[in-house]
């Protein structure tokens, strides 16, 4: 077993299945492993965690065919995605393939097995269930009863879902360039910002009371600019102009869109509108990409290029060329 703790990816390597084993349960609970040929396993595991009790993300590969065994004893939700080779879960009458168009999370409260590719190597996170729990009793405002259950298949069509992995991978290649001291200052932040759009993007047993909640608990001023955003992103909006909407100061606009959104007004508008552009350069590949981001309200190509790309980790050249046909 070789184990290098460095200020960037911790990176662990275990050539013995009960070592294996045992390394990922100490980041996911108690679970089996089973290898049919030992000899070949070559399981690499890099990852980063700010603390002790904080999400693990990071990639595994097993460099052999093998088999995960969960009897409800994991003490964390485990998301992944294969960024080659495949799995397979099979959870009850159910058998559900992940690939790199779609990404498995599996429910700690379930018992089922999932089988991995030897040329499998996937990005994976494992957050914990109190942590999770405790994001959700927030928003909603009281205590979690019913145990949180996800549905397992992460669709990469989804622009939300690809979103978020995209911004796993943006931490974990900050990690590895700048080291994990470069987000320490902001880890609670990062986490909470990671399970919020997760509870958000992915269905679950309590995302209709999650969104009526969301939409219960906005404060009147910040709906109504919320919606005059979502009705009007085509348009020229000035901070100005949405204070007016909102008839309070700027602060408390900004104030309020941190609180509930943890972005600026105008983060948030450039946000709605990148996804407008990234939804019709999707439809209309054909399309010229300058006359759709003139269309949505941006100004400068060279901002608007730069935006792009930090969004959706691709120029939108690089987005029309994958949905053409």
């Amino acid at each position: 077993m070789v184990s290098n703790m460095t200020s960037q990816l911790s990176l662990s390597t275990q050539l013995n299945v009960s070592e294996a084993r045992n390394w990922m349960n100490n980041i996911c609970g108690q679970h089996d492993l089973v290898v049919k040929n030992h000899a070949k396993l070559n399981f690499q595991h890099e990852f980063a965690k700010f603390k002790h009790d904080s999400i693990a993300l990071g990639y595994i590969q097993y460099g052999t065919d093998a088999s995960i065994i969960n009897e409800k004893k994991l003490h964390c939700y485990s998301i992944s995605l294969p960024l080659s080779g495949m799995q397979e879960l099979d959870i009850g009458s159910d058998r559900i393939l992940s690939n790199a168009d779609k990404g498995l999370i599996i429910n700690p409260q379930k018992e089922l097995m999932l089988n991995i590719s030897g040329d499998c190597k996937k990005l994976h996170l494992a957050i914990p269930k109190d942590k999770i729990n405790q994001v959700l009793s927030h928003i909603l405002r009281e205590e979690i009863c019913e145990d949180l259950i996800f549905d397992a298949e992460m669709n990469m069509d989804a622009l939300a879902i690809a979103q978020w992995w995209r911004q796993i991978s943006f931490y974990l290649d900050e990690i590895r360039l700048l080291g994990i001291e470069s987000l320490q200052f902001m880890s609670v932040e990062i986490e909470n910002l990671l399970i919020k759009k997760l509870l958000i993007s992915q269905n679950h047993n309590y995302s209709s009371q999650l969104i009526q909640s969301m939409n219960q608990h906005l404060p009147r001023e910040l709906d109504r600019v919320v919606q005059f955003m979502h009705e009007h992103y085509q348009s020229q909006i000035s901070l100005a102009i949405l204070c007016e909407i909102s008839h309070t100061s700027a602060s408390k606009l900004n104030q309020l869109f941190n609180e509930y959104y943890h972005q600026t007004p105008m983060q948030y508008l450039k946000q709605i509108r990148l996804k407008k552009v990234f939804e019709m350069i999707k439809t209309n590949p054909r399309e010229s990409i300058t006359e759709i981001a003139l269309a949505h309200g941006f100004i400068h190509m060279g901002h608007f290029s730069n935006d792009y790309k930090s969004m959706f980790q691709e120029t939108a050249k690089q987005t029309a060329k994958r949905y053409l046909i």
